[in-house]
């Protein structure tokens, strides 16, 4: 009995020495349709607090403020795709990738009803993030490979991010827009066509802070890989803290888009949160167009895996797949 409750005492005392030690940072997020999951599950599911970090998350639309945030200290981390974080490596930025959830682009073109196939898009406006952005190289890569002349044939309109081009659209500014994958049945909802587009191996949710705090940092950043980590298996094993996290953080979707939204991301999820080399190789040539300063880059550089390959190693994926 003496073993027990001296067991018991010594679990209450450890668990609120990690509470008082919980390092308290600051995490900006780009977008609201869901492909932040995995860090908002991190936070909602418990598994921050479970490693000893006290995370506040913050949304920031669009990359290029979540990027001047983190680079000034203002935020310690961010989510992110890595095209618009690269675009800011060009400019001189030293931040690096520990992560990444999301691989594949689950994107698809939201189009107007008299619109049939990506071809009738010519002389048309293309709602995008934008110009430079990574929506505006997807649209430009989908109208390519259908055909068209991305620089000739249509007209950009940047409205901002996926639920603001979902909105320009309905509203007839634009006729066409990449919205994520999970929006479907909200755009479906206001009467709008949806044209399915070859899914892109792309880093897309993505989890970065600068080369300096990494290396100041080193334990904080395997315990924050660690609950990243958790959250993507919870995702995948546990549906309903799935969507409880989606309904807060998606301000006020409905069920329909909820379920679409997880679905979407929880189909190309990789537990194991590394890009593969193809998802790379697209996501530097994308990016090298928007930035032309990183043509021939060393991507290795800015690829900082050490936790995530740490963990592998120790058997942590696979425990938690038991």
């Amino acid at each position: 009995m003496k073993i027990t409750l001296g067991c018991w005492l010594a679990a209450i005392v450890w668990i609120g020495a990690v509470q008082l030690q919980a390092q308290e940072i600051v995490i900006s997020y780009p977008g609201l349709s869901g492909e932040s999951l995995s860090l908002w599950m991190a936070r909602e599911g418990g598994y921050f607090k479970d490693n000893g970090v006290d995370a506040k998350l913050v949304y920031m639309e669009g990359g290029r403020l979540s990027i001047q945030s983190l680079v000034a200290g203002h935020t310690q981390f961010m989510a992110g795709d890595a095209v618009s974080a690269l675009s800011a490596v060009a400019g001189g930025a030293d931040i690096v990738l520990l992560a990444s959830a999301k691989n594949v682009l689950p994107y698809v073109f939201a189009v107007s009803k008299e619109t049939k196939r990506i071809h009738d898009l010519k002389g048309k406006v293309v709602g995008i993030s934008q110009i430079g952005g990574r929506a505006g190289e997807i649209a430009r890569m989908v109208i390519k490979n259908n055909g068209l002349d991305p620089d000739k044939d249509v007209v950009y309109l940047a409205v901002g991010g996926t639920v603001s081009r979902l909105a320009a659209l309905s509203g007839g500014r634009v006729q066409a827009a990449p919205i994520s994958k999970g929006l479907v049945p909200a755009a479906e909802e206001k009467g709008l066509s949806i044209i399915e587009v070859e899914p892109i191996p792309l880093i897309i949710d993505a989890l970065w802070t600068t080369r300096k705090y990494a290396e100041d940092n080193s334990a904080l950043v395997y315990r924050v890989s660690r609950a990243y980590a958790a959250a993507i298996h919870a995702i995948v094993s546990d549906r309903p803290k799935s969507l409880g996290a989606l309904r807060k953080y998606m301000r006020g979707a409905d069920s329909k888009t909820l379920d679409g939204a997880y679905e979407s991301y929880v189909g190309g999820v990789d537990r194991v949160p590394l890009p593969s080399d193809k998802a790379i190789q697209n996501t530097l040539e994308i990016s090298a167009r928007i930035a032309p300063k990183l043509t021939g880059l060393d991507i290795k550089k800015y690829l900082s895996f050490g936790a995530i390959q740490r963990l592998r190693a120790e058997g942590y994926f696979d425990r938690l797949d038991k």
